[in-house]
């Protein structure tokens, strides 16, 4: 008879275990530690694939990855803080949660405003992955497990 299917499933247990472990011991980064004063991404931070929550205050307010070619969370870490205007001329958002902040939830009134929330009042936590498959993986469990606010 074949393996069962738990026995199929054990290295994904394992491999969701092992990230669950890591998130618990990850430290509370300042966004000042990825970006500088003009909120541009420092060289050689968060060169890797990933998973991460922010955090307002002690609350979970939002969970995400990256690292889909070479897009890694040194560059998704770095969209919430900009935009851009599209072809029409309306200002576009990089970051989803930013665009939620400006616009779905009108919490903010300008991206300033925004930048200087993420700069002052979050925190983030980064687990990092080897594939964007494996960031996916944990963002839907961190999703359904913390169920940030802004994850709707």
């Amino acid at each position: 008879m074949g393996t069962s299917i738990l026995e199929e499933f054990k290295p994904i247990l394992v491999f969701i275990k092992r990230k669950l472990e890591d998130f618990q011991s990850s430290k509370l980064y300042s966004f000042e530690e990825f970006v500088d004063e003009e909120y541009k991404s420092k060289k050689g931070v968060l060169q890797y694939c990933g998973a991460y929550v922010i955090y307002e205050g002690g609350e979970p307010i939002y969970v995400g990855s990256a690292g889909k070619g070479k897009h890694h969370l040194r560059y998704r870490i770095r969209d919430l803080f900009y935009d851009y205007k599209s072809k029409t001329g309306e200002r576009k958002y990089y970051h989803t949660l930013t665009r939620k902040l400006l616009h779905k939830y009108k919490r903010f009134n300008s991206l300033d405003e925004v930048r200087d929330f993420y700069m002052t009042k979050c925190k983030i936590r980064i687990i990092k992955t080897d594939t964007i498959r494996q960031a996916r993986i944990i963002e839907a469990i961190l999703i359904y497990t913390l169920n940030p606010r802004y994850n709707d």
